[in-house]
Formats: C-alpha cells, structure tokens, sequence
C-alpha cells in the first residue's frame, strides 16, 4: 500500500467521532458504515460513546487494538451510553477485531452485538461489564469468536436460533472467561463445533450449554474454580442427580444428549465436574475422551469402553443396560479371515470375574443355528467351585432342543507306591480292607461321574458306594461326599489294584435337561 492510498483511507474520525469520550459517537460510526468510501468501519484510538445502536451495513469492524485490563492508552476503547436501549452494534460485516468494549456491569442488561451469524469473525475483542457481548437471532454456521477476553460478562454468546435449527461449524478458540456469569449458551442444537485452548474461570453459570451437542471437539482447555455470585445459568436443565461432584463443564439441557463428541487435553478443577473423564457415565459425554492418559468411548446412557495403559474395560453405570462385549477381527472380500490371536509372552491367561474372585460364566461356543457348546466351573449345592468343568451340548434331536453332558473331568493317578498324583482333593484316601479303597474329599460332589482304568491285567473295577449320599426329593441332584471303590481279579475275589486312573466329572444340575 503507497502512502498516498493510505492517508486516503477514512477512519470514523473523519465522520465525526469524538476521540476522548466526551460526547456520543453513535453518529460517526453510522455515517461511517454508510459510506461509499469505506469498506471497514476504522476505530483509531481513542475512547467512544456510543449511546444509540450503530447498523454497520454488513461491513466488518477494526479497531487500533485491545489492551489488558485498565489499560486504555493507543487503544480503540468503546464504552456503551448509559440510555441506549437496544445493542451497541449490529448487522456487522465478515470481520470485527481489535478493540476494548466496555458497559455499566454485568448486569446492566446491554448487548455490545446483536450478530449476523454467518461466516463471521470476532477476534482480538476485550469485553468487560456489560450483560452480553454477542447475541445471535439465528444459528450460526462458519462461526467464530477467537482470542477474545471477557471479564464480568453476564454471558459471552447468546444464539437464540429463532427457527427452531442446529449450530453448526462454529469455532471457539483460545478465549478467556474470568469473573463471569455464562460462556457459550445455545438454546437449541450445536453441531460439529470446535471449543480449544479456552479458559474458563471463577464462573458462576455454563461454561458451554445446549439442548443437543453433537459431534463437537473440546481440545486444550481449562476450567477452574466456580463463583457463588453473579449471574446463574440462564437455561434450564433436566432433574440431574450426579455422583460426581461440583458443576458440570459442559451441559445438555436436553437429558443424555451430549453425544458424538471428542475431548482430549482438558483440565478440570476446583468445583467443575469433570464429565469427559468420570469414572460414571449417565449424561456425561458420548464420544471420545482422551483425559488423564485414559482414553474412554462413551454413550451417554450410562456405560462406556475404558482404555488404560494396563486396562480394557466395558463400563456401566448400576442401572445401565450393558450389551456383549465383542472384540471381532475383520475379515475382506479378498481373503480369509485371520482370526484373533492372544500372545501372554509366557504370562497366564486369566478369567475372572473380579480380581481374585472365581469366574462364574461360561465359555460358549456357537454351532449355528443357535446351538451351542457350553462349559462352566463345576460347583457344589452352595454354589462353590469344586473340580473341573461342566459341559453342556446344545442338540436338535425330534425337532426338540436338548442339553446333552460334556465337561472336563478331573483326573486321578492312584498307586500304592509314591508315584500318585492329583489325590490332593481327598483328605481320606485308604485301603480299608483287601479290593476296597475309601476317597472323601472335604466338599460335597453334585451328581459325580466317575469312571476308573485299572492298570494290573487280570483286576477289574467292581462298582462304587456313594458315601454321605443324599438324592433330593425332584431326584435331579446327588450329593456326597466320596466313594468306596471296589475291585476284584479275574475269579471275583477282593484284590487290591497296584495301580488305576480315575476320571471324575461333578454336573451342576440347572445345567441339565436330559
């Protein structure tokens, strides 16, 4: 730009406008706006009143800059009259930037923009005590408001989305809320926005609140410490009991409807409730969250996914419907599915219900045609794991499904040298006289299985005697507590063996049908 063009551009000074504050510049600024000759409202520095609402005719506004806080010097400082009934400005063009902005107090009930909410910038702007900095009839769409301060501000944005529509691509980014009442308010739907790099502190109502927040990005920022004075949230939320404490950082004023969205690099304190990270998951937020080295995949209903650098874990809240927990490999249409492989390098591979407690399901494999294969640890009348597991095989048989026994038995080696093993369950194990031998273990066996291979050629296994025996009055379960073994040699006469194996499989009779 040549001196010559640059000394010809026209600033509201040259309109009017009353540099030191002394009079009302409203007029200058509108003159302004309705110029041939000026593309951009210019506010040099100085400081304006502005008593009456200024239409800026769709062109965008610059100021000479903003400053910190009571420091008004080479600046363009704006201050609202104390008669104007309406707001400051409105109808702004694509871009407003770099001024100070300034009303009575944040309760003063004043709007420094009523906005034209489309494709529009605000950016650089120091706002302090005024009720509200931005107010916007209609959604927005191509929105952002950035690097902005707000200082005892009764409410940051106001969209009021007069047709009944949803928000949507509208950008918060690095603005700072201190000593105020409310941030970001939408009364309706927000869609696909993006919040980073905001401070949000020592603030007494919503930081960000919609009736619906879907598919949003929330990246960097901070909430700290909440007021017990000043402006209170200006929506209403549904009838919320949280077992998380303190405020919630974001809010749904339509219930469990935050959903779809991403977190990551938030910190939360001092009396804000922390709804990407909680541990509970009813009305916290749907999405992604990357928070405190977790990363966790929610719905808002109630129950989540929780990966943690040793940890995988479905999460529900005590009332949350849980579904399957699947983990499926993939399969494409140009080859064969590789399956899932599990590598312990050496370490166990566990199934538990909580850390040290017994595993109380079933490993089921599906045989199509909702058929299945099914095993569970073998437990006894009061429910306590003994030894093995029992099977059940789902099968059609006359049209009929039928549960048929299967298992995995337990397996004894009994010797009458010192090379027995697996005998440890019994605390009797004798030979009572010549061909017979007395087990008893400890705990009752439900409806034992038992089947003996004697390793002397010419002695054979004659029978059993249940000891302790109790059959219950429906005769679907036997309980006892050991055997008598029997065995004889080739004439029928007592011998006891040198050797046999014993298999034994105890049935959980709920499991059993035929």
């Amino acid at each position: 730009m040549t001196t010559a063009n640059a000394t010809a551009i026209k600033t509201v000074l040259d309109f009017g406008a009353d540099p030191t504050g002394g009079v009302d510049s409203s007029q200058a600024f509108n003159d302004a706006a309705l110029s041939n000759e000026v593309a951009t409202v210019i506010v040099p520095p100085g400081s304006y009143v502005i008593s009456k609402t200024v239409d800026l005719n769709r062109k965008s506004m610059c100021g000479a800059g903003r400053f910190r806080e009571n420091q008004h010097k080479g600046v363009a400082y704006i201050r609202s009259g104390s008669k104007i009934d309406g707001p400051l400005f409105r109808n702004q063009g694509p871009v407003v930037e770099n001024m100070y902005i300034s009303g009575q107090g944040e309760n003063d009930n004043k709007t420094v923009f009523d906005a034209y909410s489309y494709n529009s910038v605000f950016s650089n702007i120091h706002f302090s005590n005024i009720g509200r900095a931005i107010y916007a009839d209609e959604i927005l769409v191509n929105f952002t408001v950035k690097d902005c301060v707000f200082i005892q501000i009764g409410c940051g944005l106001y969209c009021n989305d007069s047709k009944n529509s949803y928000s949507t691509t509208a950008r918060f980014i690095r603005n700072e809320f201190n000593n105020c009442g409310n941030a970001f308010v939408f009364r309706r739907n927000l869609n696909g926005a993006t919040f980073q790099d905001n401070i949000f502190e020592f603030m007494s109502g919503d930081a960000v609140v919609a009736s619906h927040i879907y598919d949003c990005n929330f990246i960097g920022n901070w909430w700290e410490k909440r007021r017990s004075t000043g402006t209170a949230s200006i929506t209403t939320a549904p009838d919320e009991k949280s077992d998380d404490p303190g405020y919630p950082i974001i809010r749904s004023t339509s219930f469990q409807q935050i959903m779809r969205c991403f977190a990551a690099g938030n910190k939360v304190t001092h009396g804000w409730r922390n709804i990407f990270n909680s541990l509970f998951h009813d009305a916290r937020m749907g999405g992604v969250s990357v928070q405190e080295g977790a990363v966790v995949v929610r719905e808002p209903t109630g129950r989540a996914v929780r990966l943690e650098p040793d940890l995988i874990a479905q999460q529900g809240d005590k009332w949350a419907y849980l579904p399957p927990f699947v983990i499926e490999a993939g399969k494409n249409s140009a080859g064969s599915a590789k399956g899932i492989l599990l590598r312990t390098k050496g370490g166990p591979l566990a199934l538990e219900d909580t850390e040290g407690d017994a595993f109380s399901g079933e490993i089921s494999i599906a045989k199509g045609d909702g058929l299945y294969e099914s095993y569970s640890l073998t437990r006894n009348a009061a429910g306590k794991p003994t030894v093995g597991m029992t099977g059940v095989s789902e099968m059609m048989i006359n049209g009929e499904k039928v549960k048929l026994t299967t298992g995995i038995p337990q397996h004894f080696l009994w010797r009458q040298d010192k090379l027995s093993r697996g005998l440890g369950c019994f605390t009797t194990n004798q030979v009572i006289t010549e061909g017979t031998i007395k087990l008893v273990t400890e705990y009752l066996l439900d409806n034992p299985l038992i089947q003996i291979t004697v390793e002397d050629q010419g002695v054979r296994f004659d029978g059993l005697k249940h000891l302790n025996s109790y059959i219950n009055t429906t005769k679907t379960r036997r309980q006892c507590t050991g055997f008598e073994l029997y065995f004889v040699d080739a004439q029928g006469n007592p011998k006891t063996p040198t050797a046999f194996s014993m298999q034994m499989l105890t049935l959980n009779p709920s499991l059993l049908s035929s």
